[in-house]
């Protein structure tokens, strides 16, 4: 809308209200220098520039047409009608406008400086030449600076800006300052710029603009079963990974797998959001993964019979179909969420769909489009796939102990009836061999030949497991079935033998079994996979049978002749597997490897992955992988931005009595933060009388906190130990953790129990004679057992840098001293990064210890495994620069090392990883200061550009 038309709108609407009631416009035309007309400034407007009216008038001015909106605190003109009525006392009544103005400044004195600002603006709009950019920011400065601020009053600004801004004069709301402001705002409070802001610019000046009021906000993310948690505040025992943002965050994600896209995700202060992470990937028999998607917050359900493939997204509430002939990607949108999804292997093109509104039929013309039909199902079928009689081909059903053969998979069009002693639980069918086979619930595997005669029966066997999973190959008509007890069978359909003629079978490990009577072919056991297939592939090409099972891992046995299991380690957790053209695998799963990236471009690579189980006596699940900080007796406070740094507790001093002012206070901000509170019992004296103590441990637990830190229990009497253990009997929940200075007595209490920490590894390298002396020998001696991963340790207090750094890379540090963290006068720790990101990485709080040869002396190289997650921590007791050089036997041409975090405080912390590649011949150079530390996340395949096509289910290149 140009300002012309408004003008004339305004004029004629001020001019039919001057017309009946002229008191009104003499009333308005008082408020058009101010922001708002409170009731006070309306009173005192009235009765110094209408003296002969009543109060009546202020009623008949609030309901005229010349009022956007009033009510008992404020009465606002329409913007229109307030610059109309500006221009016309600047035109015909100057005088009259300079009274206005000096009644608002007057009334408006004592108003915030948004309002004073606002007004000032439309007074130097209305009377001087028209305001430059230098002149309109420096009246807008205070908006800036509240608008930059933290807290309430910023989110207070932010509002009205984006609401009185835009009814400044054109001159000064289409000023440049006028629109970084409103941009500011907008994203102050977690919005999108109005449209008209955003056609402005481009979206790097909109960015650099948002970034502006951008702070360092604290976000939680917790790995579940099948995805994440972000959070924000963080939730109690989620990791906290620092990003910038103000009134929302904007966050990118993505699996990190070859050639997966990225999700967007705006997190809003107080927001919970729950991720699964659904994957999809074409890969090679032995795990190497050539493309994948993965759906952040949706599901992926795959299917893939020959050179076809059709995959079906579900996201916010909405089903996308893909299938890919091999030529063409078509995609078709279903109206609900599908359960079975199944192709043909050859023939026309064509793809069934069972959901919860029926079957969905969708065959492909030759122009490439789709025809999709929905037929309703009295009866949901158990399994669904595509073969062909000697006539046509027919959709499979499997409903009850039966199989109904449907023509152009119409329900209605029934061509012919299988039927089964039990009911069909599993299928596998195939167009280009006419095969069908089915097992029952019964634990029969039958093959049926629809091309054949009538009896078209080709093979049954009866080895009386569960079977968990069915496959077969189309060119031999063999069929490969799992078993409940986790073997794997196979058996070729019309290879030989009759009915009733089953021999006893002996298998791969030379166990003999009978697969019962009523066999047609013959049946053998390939191996015994270490748990129930859930899926399986046979891969003539490759030699091979590949099983999933649901977890990270490919189980592979040799085909045709059978033997040990293989195991392949993947990146995420695989529920199901498909035969592809060339050798190659569809596999689809959940979890794996998620990589988020704040919009200032900091990173966090998080692996949810399993987790070793702890020993009965480890206590809850959350002092499992908690690491906890001692505050000091005096000025027991906690430190700026405790959980950013890795700590999930706090242990509070005996020196503050329960139910004080300070331990309240301390117990408050902790809850505030989501930080676990153990307070510390510290053993009795030789006069104090055992009730009094009790009498504390009571009040503790029920204020509550979350467990108890008893020091020194090697002092503790054993009467009081046992009353004590009584009293927490009662609190099944509470987390316990004793320290001891000597070995801990038997009868000691306690879930966790702190020592001294572990013997790191000893270099074993050439000596260097410009190297600094040894570490001490209690912490360079070589460990006389293997380090555990449980057992809990407590980082010393006073130690140095290079040798505490060494610590925090071996397992099962439970507690670290405060000055770690907040150190009295002087610069914060170099180990606070170790810290963080010992937090972020599985392999670092669960995996075990291997000791990597540097080649220099007073350089110790360490590497943790867990969940395909590889970590490599070296640290430098050299009291000059060296240069390392690392071997890693398992390196590829693709293989990387990202750093994580490093011993070097002035370092940005924004600043993007370095990363190191290793040579040929699997070295990687490592630079090391003096007595400093690197620690590297090894990652053996890279991503590529993401401008690159990512379909998975494309054909294999050649």
């Amino acid at each position: 809308m140009t300002a012309a038309p408004e003008r004339s709108s305004a004029y004629r609407l001020i001019t039919e209200q001057r017309r009946h009631q002229p008191d009104v416009v003499r009333l308005a035309r008082s408020l058009c220098l101010a922001a708002q007309a409170e009731p006070h400034f309306l009173r005192g407007a009235r009765l110094r520039f209408v003296p002969d009216s009543s109060a009546g008038l202020e009623a008949r001015l609030c309901f005229s047409p010349l009022v956007e909106a009033a009510d008992s605190h404020a009465l606002v003109l329409y913007p229109e009608v307030s610059a109309e009525l500006r221009r016309q006392l600047s035109d015909h009544d100057p005088d009259l406008l300079g009274s206005v103005r000096d009644f608002t400044l007057a009334t408006h004195r004592c108003a915030p400086p948004l309002v004073r600002g606002f007004e000032e603006l439309l007074w130097s709009a209305t009377t001087g030449p028209r305001p430059t950019d230098a002149g309109i920011e420096r009246t807008l400065a205070p908006l800036f600076r509240q608008v930059l601020d933290e807290g309430g009053t910023a989110a207070e600004a932010g509002r009205w800006i984006l609401r009185f801004l835009p009814r400044l004069p054109e001159a000064v709301r289409e000023s440049l300052p006028a629109w970084r402001l409103q941009v500011m705002a907008a994203e102050r409070l977690g919005m999108e710029p109005p449209r008209a802001l955003v056609t402005r610019a481009d979206a790097d000046e909109i960015r650099a603009v948002r970034t502006l009021v951008h702070t360092e906000v604290d976000i939680g993310v917790r790995a579940v079963a099948d995805g994440l948690v972000i959070s924000r505040p963080p939730e109690r025992d989620a990791l906290v990974c620092g990003a910038s943002g103000a009134g929302r965050v904007r966050l990118r994600l993505r699996g990190a797998l070859p050639c997966t896209r990225w999700h967007e995700l705006d997190l809003h202060d107080g927001e919970h959001t729950a991720l699964s992470m659904s994957v999809a990937a074409e890969a090679r028999a032995d795990g190497t993964l050539l493309a994948a998607q993965t759906e952040l917050g949706g599901t992926l359900l795959c299917a893939r019979a020959g050179h076809r493939a059709a995959a079906a997204t579900t996201a916010d509430g909405r089903t996308v179909l893909r299938i890919d002939d091999g030529e063409s990607v078509l995609s078709v949108e279903l109206p609900d969420q599908p359960r079975l999804l199944t192709v043909a292997d050859t023939g026309p093109a064509a793809t069934a769909v069972v959901s919860g509104k029926g079957l969905h039929v969708v065959t492909t013309a030759v122009d490439g489009t789709a025809d999709t039909v929905l037929h309703p199902l009295a009866v949901q079928p158990t399994a669904v796939g595509w073969s062909r009689t000697a006539e046509r081909g027919v959709l499979c059903l499997a409903t009850g102990s039966d199989i109904l053969l449907v023509d152009d998979g119409d329900p209605d069009r029934t061509v012919r009836t299988l039927s089964h002693p039990d009911q069909v639980v599993h299928l596998w069918c195939s167009v280009r061999s006419a095969l069908v086979a089915a097992a029952d619930a019964s634990g029969a595997v039958t093959v049926h030949h629809l091309a054949s005669l009538p009896d078209t029966e080709a093979g049954r066997w009866h080895p009386g497991t569960a079977i968990t999973a069915l496959c077969g190959d189309p060119l031999s008509g063999t069929v490969v079935w799992g078993a409940a007890d986790g073997r794997v069978w196979a058996g070729a359909a019309g290879s030989g033998g009759s009915a009733g003629s089953a021999e006893p079978v002996t298998d791969v490990s030379g166990r003999t079994t009978d697969p019962s009577s009523g066999s047609v072919g013959d049946v053998a056991v390939l191996g015994v996979l270490p748990a129930p297939a859930s899926s399986l592939a046979l891969l003539p090409e490759a030699g091979l049978v590949v099983a999933a099972d649901g977890s990270d891992r490919l189980l592979r046995l040799d085909w045709p002749e059978g033997g040990a299991v293989t195991a392949v380690p993947m990146p995420f957790r695989v529920r199901e597997v498909h035969p592809a053209a060339g050798g190659l695998l569809l596999v689809s799963g959940h979890g794996g490897e998620v990589e988020i990236r704040a919009e200032d471009g900091r990173s966090h690579l998080l692996t949810p992955g399993p987790v070793p189980s702890p020993p009965d006596d480890a206590g809850p699940s959350w002092l499992r992988d908690s690491v906890g900080v001692v505050l000091p007796a005096r000025n027991a406070v906690l430190p700026p931005g405790i959980r950013r740094w890795g700590i999930g507790h706090v242990c509070v001093p005996a020196a503050l009595p329960p139910g004080s002012e300070e331990f309240s206070a301390l117990l408050a901000s902790a809850r505030e933060l989501g930080l676990r509170v153990l307070a510390e019992l510290t053993p009795p004296g030789e006069d104090s009388p055992y009730g009094e103590l009790l009498k504390r441990a009571y009040d503790l637990l029920e204020e509550p906190i979350d467990g108890l830190r008893l020091s020194d229990t090697d002092l503790w009497p054993t009467p009081l130990l046992t009353r004590l253990g009584h009293l927490l009997g009662a609190y099944p929940q509470t987390a316990v953790v004793t320290t001891a200075t000597a070995p801990a007595r038997p009868d000691a209490l306690g879930h966790l129990t702190l020592g001294p920490p572990p013997h790191p590894p000893t270099p074993v390298d050439p000596p260097d004679h410009t190297a600094t002396p040894d570490p001490p020998s209690e912490l360079a001696a070589v460990p006389t057992t293997p380090l555990q991963p449980y057992r809990a340790w407590a980082l010393p207090s006073g130690l140095a840098d290079p040798q505490a750094a060494l610590l925090l890379a071996l397992p099962g540090c439970h507690e670290v001293p405060a000055s770690v963290l907040d150190p009295a006068g002087r610069a914060p720790s170099v180990l606070r990064p170790l810290l963080a990101a010992r937090a972020g990485q599985l392999a670092l709080r669960n995996g075990g210890v291997e000791q990597v040869p540097t080649g220099v002396a007073g350089v110790t190289a360490v590497r943790r495994d867990h969940a395909g997650q590889t970590v490599l921590c070296l640290t430098s007791t050299a009291g000059v620069p060296v240069t390392a050089r690392v071997p890693l036997p398992d390196a590829t041409a693709a293989t990387e090392l990202i750093e994580i975090a490093h011993a070097v405080p002035d370092h940005p912390p924004d600043a993007p990883p370095r990363v190191l590649r290793p040579t040929a011949d699997g070295l990687v150079t490592v630079e090391l200061d003096a007595g400093r530390t690197r620690w590297f996340r090894v990652r053996t395949d890279t991503h590529p550009p993401l401008d690159e096509p990512t379909d998975p289910f494309a054909p294999p290149a050649r």
